[in-house]
């Protein structure tokens, strides 16, 4: 998949955009309910029962509508994962098994031979009584089988367990989908130490799926730029034109691509404290830690972006002369 900037247009939402990629983040936020967003994004790449007649979706660079066959979307979370150990009729590890089965050529042999044991065993003990066998099938089969815990001390573990099952979902979707699947997965650090959380990050990564995250963790937020979401007040923030907007305002001669990373080192680092009215320092303990001219910059600049309340801590004599009287403009020692 390549980078992509998605307009979804719906009279349920306001117009959203969507940065885009093989591996997507959008940063929970909030007052955004980025869960509505979603739902209206995975409703859409549907096969059956598509809300296409009230949803439009364009690629932003040339302004055509995605066809809803496009992908077949699936959402998923930890909770329906931990549902599929219930081997039910509808659990996709069940389908799964079903779908192995029906490719053995030898499996009407195994349940014949079991349904003449049936009835031996029964004739030992019907007598009189007018009873039966009831067929045994792939169906009672499965309904005979169980994950078993017991066997594995180490499958208790949630990270396990996903690691386990997360592959063999993914292979199935995408037998059904016929290779279309576009994967939505929500809050995937939910339970996960922040050891088992780049565990898991790592798990996603290589499914080789388009994948969308809705996280509140650094740990599952993308790399790039421009695979990075994060909408607030009904619009999205990380976009080419705040990126432009960072180069032409910039006190020093920043290059773009120089702007660009220290953005993405930023999010990566500290997108978890932003909402939290953060203290910045260049010298002291403080939320945001930041040393060098351009973060220091960029990071301010993200933050009244964001509408969102700072404090600053900074140690002006560190700094170019330029860049300490801009930064002096958002200080409130300086402008009361």
């Amino acid at each position: 998949m390549n980078n992509m900037i998605w307009e979804i247009k719906s009279t349920l939402i306001p117009k959203t955009e969507m940065n885009i990629g093989m591996y997507t983040s959008i940063y929970n936020e909030f007052e955004t309910k980025e869960e509505d967003i979603l739902n209206i994004i995975c409703d859409y790449f549907q096969k059956r029962h598509s809300n296409k007649d009230e949803v439009s979706i364009y690629e932003r660079f040339n302004q055509e509508q995605l066809p809803y066959t496009l992908y077949q979307c699936y959402m998923l979370s930890h909770e329906e994962i931990n549902k599929e150990h219930t081997l039910s009729a509808n659990a996709l590890i069940t389908k799964k098994i079903n779908r192995l089965l029906s490719e053995q050529y030898e499996r009407e042999s195994y349940l014949n031979s079991i349904n003449v044991l049936l009835e031996d065993l029964l004739n030992l003990v019907k007598s009189d009584l007018p009873l039966k066998t009831k067929r045994f099938d792939i169906k009672s089969f499965i309904k005979n089988i169980e994950f078993a815990y017991d066997l594995d001390h180490e499958y208790s573990r949630l990270i396990v367990r996903l690691e386990s099952l997360i592959p063999l979902i993914v292979e199935e979707l995408n037998y059904q989908s016929n290779n279309k699947t576009l994967l939505i997965y929500c809050y995937p650090e939910s339970n996960l130490s922040p050891k088992e959380q780049i565990r898991f990050r790592n798990i996603l990564e290589g499914l080789g799926v388009p994948i969308i995250v809705l996280t509140g963790s650094k740990h599952f937020i993308a790399h790039d730029l421009a695979h990075m979401n994060y909408i607030r007040n009904e619009k999205q923030l990380l976009t080419a034109e705040f990126i432009d907007h960072l180069v032409w305002d910039a006190p020093l001669n920043f290059e773009k691509h120089e702007i660009k990373r220290s953005l993405e080192k930023i999010i990566q680092l500290y997108q978890e404290v932003i909402e939290l009215t953060p203290k910045i320092s260049n010298y002291n303990l403080a939320d945001i830690i930041v040393f060098e001219p351009i973060d220091i910059y960029v990071v301010v600049r993200y933050l009244k972006h964001a509408k969102q309340e700072f404090e600053l801590d900074i140690h002006y004599d560190n700094l170019p002369i330029a860049v300490a009287k801009y930064i002096k403009m958002y200080d409130l020692k300086f402008n009361k």
